[in-house]
Order: C-alpha cells, then structure tokens, then sequence
C-alpha cells in the first residue's frame, strides 16, 4: 500500500513538473531541431553562394587572361565590369568581390585611366578584412599615385604598418616616390631599409635595390615601374 502511494505520489510529482516545465522543454526542443536545421540550410546556401561566386570569378580571370596578351575587345571589357558589378552586388562580403574591383583596378590602368584605378583600389583598402590584400591595394594605390605625379598623396598611402612580409616592398616602393619627387636623401634612406630588410635568400631581388641605391648616390635616373603592377 505504501508502494502504491508513493507510485502515486511520484506520478503526481511528475504531472506537476511537466505542467510547470513541460511547455519550456518542448520549446526548447523544437529551438534546438530548428535551429540545428537551420544551421544545415545557411551553411548549404553559403557553400552555393561561394561556388557561384568562384565560377564568376574564374570567367573574369579568363577575360583578363584575354587582356594581358591583346587589348580587350568593348563587348568583352564590357562585360569584364558586368561580372565585376555582379559579384560586388551579389556576393559583397566574400573576397572574391575584393579581387574582382582588385582586377577593375588593372583594366583601368591598362585603359589609362588612373582615376578610376584609384577609386576601385581605395574601395578595397576601406572594405577588405583582409590585412594582406589590403596591403596590396595600398601598393597599387600608391603606384598609381606616383604615375600620376601625386607624391606626397602616394606617401601617405604607405603611412601604415606593413603587413607582415610586406615591409620591405613597402620602403621600395617609399624609395621609388622619393626619388620621384627630387628628395634623394630619403630615397637612400629608403632603399637602405628595403635592403636591410631582405631576407638572406632574396637574391633575386637584392641586385635590383641595390643598383637602385647606386644609381640615387651617383645621381641617376633610377628604374621606377610607375605603373600599377598585375
């Protein structure tokens, strides 16, 4: 009998708990399944998103591949900035949006158009994430500055911390507008740093900084790429 009651008390015990807990529970259930689900459907839609993305890019690639042996035709440059603007609008938060305005950059200079190449490369300095790529803009940037004779502007593009294996690309690159603009002292200084700087197995880059230096202390022309690189 006692058993009895105390199977009744339990069952009791029971209703009033799931009475009082019952509701929170199976809410908390459904929350976990769905979101769980959830979970799955946003992951599967950004893998689409990002292979979408990838097969855009991989056509502009082509094109420019196209550009870097002739110039492009209208219809296919037109269509180099249709792809462009499509992963900017439809995929803005990947960096396959970051390189394509990065690849914009390249066509307008290549197209002589140096305004242009400065708005899509300082688009990318403001909105990537992305420390390195960011740098690489700056670089651009600032090589695009200096073809267009705007030193000091150029300058200050590089006034940043350089990303990390950067550094000495940067006081080069420093060295190159100095020299530019008539100031010979901090172009040695420059290219000192950049020298300085290299690791022991850059020997592929040295002979060229140094002829640099030696052509600033002889006073000669040094061997500027004013335009921006690819």
């Amino acid at each position: 009998m006692a058993q009895h009651l105390s199977d009744e008390e339990q069952l009791e015990s029971l209703k009033q708990w799931w009475k009082k807990n019952g509701t929170q529970l199976l809410l908390t259930v459904v929350l976990v399944v769905g979101g769980w689900f959830g979970w799955q459907q946003w992951q599967q839609s950004r893998e689409q998103k990002a292979a979408q993305a990838s097969i855009v890019y991989m056509e502009m690639i082509e094109l420019a591949g196209q550009g870097a042996q002739e110039e492009l035709t209208d219809e296919n440059e037109k269509r180099l900035i249709e792809l462009a603007e499509s992963l900017r609008d439809d995929h803005g938060d990947s960096e396959y949006a970051q390189y394509a305005t990065l690849m914009l950059a390249r066509q307008a200079v290549l197209n002589d158009d140096l305004d242009a190449a400065a708005v899509a490369l300082q688009t990318v300095i403001e909105s990537s994430d992305d420390v390195e790529l960011a740098g690489i803009a700056r670089m651009r940037l600032a090589r695009v500055e200096m073809a267009r004779q705007n030193y000091t502007e150029g300058l200050t593009v590089l006034e940043v911390v350089a990303p990390p294996g950067m550094a000495t690309l940067y006081a080069e690159l420093r060295g190159d507008i100095y020299y530019l603009s008539d100031d010979y002292v901090a172009a040695r200084a420059a290219y000192q740093s950049a020298l300085n700087g290299l690791a022991e197995e850059s020997n592929n880059v040295r002979p060229m900084l140094e002829l640099k230096l030696n052509r600033v202390l002889a006073g000669e022309p040094a061997p500027v790429e004013t335009k921006e690189e690819s």
